[in-house]
């Protein structure tokens, strides 16, 4: 009597366990997991224990599917592992489950938020532009949006990369990227307005063309020159002996366009032409027929043989005939 009675108690034992049936195999499904990979197997959501060493092995490395994106989850249930365990040529029957009815997977993740990236950009173009004599202000024309990364942050490497490294104000943009493992997660535009004030060189009155710059038509003031076109000047210095281009109105900021120093000698101009042969020197009347500088050669006329001669410049009147 008393063996019916324990072998009855056994036979209740089972008969209301759940989700438990016989098997050379036991599939444990965990509640909760966070992966680090792209893969999900069922070794990752589950404790597989055993007496055939092989067929566990197996169970352990059959793939479930794909891991869920960043801030991402997927829910995987027991049908599903029955399906997968079934297009692997696992026998079900051999298997048993306990532990939960599902298991809820997520990737380890990292959020990037837009202040963050906005702020690296920011370093990069602080570090790239020559703030020496000028005043710079960067404003930030929107905060980009926050971006999540599938890995922890030890494992995100960023880059910044400046679009046209000719422009130092103005509307500048810059890519933010990051990349774990060779792979790019995000590649973000960053935009700044940059402005520039510098001290600069400024015409005090109108001036006509080819008008002598000097101390009395010129002072020195701070201005905005982020629209400015050409190079200023931050001295009066700068500018001795230099003439205006073409007329220039009042309160003008001066670049190098629209001022030149003008030849040291002038087309047309007389002067002296100096030869020098074997040790002695002979001087003639000669004609430009070029405009050029101190140390250009041009073209001159013998006014005395009329012929046509070419000699590097001395000064504003003298020419020495070179051929």
């Amino acid at each position: 009597m008393i063996i019916r009675m324990t072998s009855f108690s056994f036979l209740i034992m089972f008969t209301f366990l759940p989700n438990v049936t016989a098997g050379k195999v036991e599939i444990s499904l965990k509640d909760k997991v966070i992966l680090e990979g792209n893969e999900i197997t069922i070794k990752d959501i589950s404790t597989v224990t055993g007496d055939d060493e092989d067929l566990v092995n197996k169970i352990k490395g059959i793939a479930i599917g794909n891991a869920p994106g960043a801030n991402s989850e997927r829910r995987i249930n027991l049908s599903f592992i029955r399906m997968r365990l079934t297009s692997s040529n696992v026998d079900v029957s051999d298997v048993s489950f306990n532990g939960a009815e599902s298991s809820l997977v997520s990737v380890e993740s990292t959020k990037i938020k837009g202040l963050e990236i906005a702020q690296r950009a920011k370093e990069y173009l602080l570090d790239y532009l020559l703030m020496d004599e000028k005043e710079t202000t960067v404003e930030l024309g929107r905060v980009p949006a926050d971006q999540w990364i599938p890995k922890s942050r030890d494992k995100i490497d960023f880059f910044v990369t400046l679009i046209d490294t000719s422009k130092d104000r103005g509307k500048i943009e810059l890519i933010v990227s990051a990349s774990s493992d060779s792979k790019r997660f995000f590649k973000v535009p960053v935009y700044f307005n940059v402005r520039v004030f510098e001290y600069v060189v400024i015409a005090k009155r109108r001036m006509g063309r080819k008008q002598q710059l000097t101390r009395e038509n010129l002072f020195i003031a701070r201005r905005d020159t982020t629209k400015i076109r050409g190079m200023t000047f931050s001295s009066i210095d700068d500018l001795r002996d230099m003439t205006t281009i073409a007329s220039v109105q009042a309160n003008t900021i001066l670049t190098d366009n629209i001022v030149e120093t003008p030849p040291t000698i002038k087309q047309g101009s007389l002067v002296k032409l100096i030869v020098k042969r074997s040790g002695f020197k002979i001087v003639t009347k000669g004609l430009a027929q070029q405009a050029g500088y101190k140390g250009e050669v041009i073209k001159v006329k013998n006014l005395n043989s009329k012929k046509m001669l070419y000699g590097a410049i001395i000064n504003s009147d003298s020419v020495h005939v070179v051929y």
